[in-house]
């Protein structure tokens, strides 16, 4: 009696993309994402557009050096953290001033990062403070 195998081909997976966190206690879902790391530099990007059409924008952007681990924004100015809304009535651009950024991956060559920001808080400059968390893994 002769045994046939059947060879299966491996199953491809990818990973989900997501930008998820909280904005001053509301929900931000990115929809869109970009990831791109050129010339040293990586931009982390995660936007939504709400039901009035007001695109909300978080973006991360750091020199590719960084690996893994837990930074905080205030020891590190060369990490660039923005909040901004593109809202015509009150339009929206804060900078990150505080809080945690992790790199639980971070990898250049596949254009691939994973991590999250926790207890991110805006500069005080005559804007309202925001409270940002969120997690991410794009590309």
């Amino acid at each position: 009696m002769t045994a046939i195998h059947r060879h299966r081909p491996p199953k491809l997976h990818l990973a989900a993309q997501y930008f998820k966190g909280i904005i001053d206690g509301e929900d931000f879902t990115a929809n869109i994402f970009s990831i791109t790391c050129t010339a040293g530099k990586w931009t982390i990007t995660g936007s939504r557009v709400d039901s009035n059409g007001v695109t909300h924008k978080l973006q991360l952007s750091l020199p590719s050096t960084y690996d893994k681990g837990i930074y905080r924004l205030e020891d590190h100015p060369d990490i660039r953290f923005t909040y901004s809304t593109d809202d015509l009535l009150e339009p929206v651009l804060r900078y990150g001033a505080s809080g945690l950024l992790e790199f639980t991956a971070i990898d250049p060559s596949n254009t691939h990062a994973a991590g999250g920001l926790s207890d991110v808080k805006t500069r005080d400059d005559g804007n309202p403070v925001s409270t940002i968390a969120a997690l991410f893994s794009l590309g």
